[in-house]
């Protein structure tokens, strides 16, 4: 089944996991603008570029491919690159957001369909890294990049460290313009099996 829908919906109220057997988080980050960009800073580039243009189509985030394993509950098969870097993103772009202001009603839910709600962290990345991606990146409790285990770990670190240096500068109104953006882009997922829970735009 193929269905295209936004951001949003695809994470709202589901429980979303990397298996290990697909393989860890390979995106690199470039903290040095003399160099060619990696992943991480396309990413990012992309996003400015689109809202900076006003364009009047939703961003297209591409094509997800997710096997069903319960009600609510999907393993990740293709897009797990850029779905990470997404959790990463909007975590950081959340923090951000925090640090300024209280998150609107609107905001809050966004950030329980698409971070956490409560105790319940809406993804999770591949086991070995996964207590590393909730302490440094959703809960931000683990401040020190010390005892990173495995390089898929440290990119994890580099590019949530990217992308909050990056909103370290930016106002409100670019800040809600790029939640906006992310929440409401356009991505084609195709589901096996069962049919995906497919949920009401706040």
């Amino acid at each position: 089944m193929e269905v295209n829908i936004t951001v949003n919906i695809m994470l709202a109220g589901n429980k979303i996991i990397v298996l290990s057997s697909q393989g860890a988080y390979s995106w690199e980050t470039e903290f040095d603008k003399s160099k060619t960009k990696k992943h991480v800073n396309v990413f990012l580039l992309d996003l400015e570029y689109y809202n900076k243009y006003s364009a009047s189509t939703p961003y297209y985030f591409g094509h997800f491919l997710f096997e069903e394993k319960s009600e609510s509950h999907f393993e990740v098969i293709e897009g797990q690159q850029k779905l990470t870097t997404t959790v990463i993103f909007l975590s950081a772009l959340f923090s951000k957001l925090k640090s300024i202001r209280t998150l609107t009603e609107n905001e809050e839910v966004l950030f329980e369909n698409m971070i956490k709600r409560k105790s319940n962290y809406i993804f999770s990345t591949v086991d070995y890294d996964n207590q590393l991606f909730k302490d440094y990146v959703i809960d931000q409790t683990k401040k020190s990049k010390n005892g990173l285990e495995t390089e898929s770990a440290r990119r994890i670190v580099n590019a949530f460290d990217f992308f909050t240096k990056a909103f370290s500068d930016k106002d409100e109104v670019f800040l809600s313009k790029m939640l906006k953006t992310v929440s409401k882009a356009s991505c084609i997922i195709n589901i096996k099996s069962k049919k995906i829970t497919v949920k009401s735009e706040i």
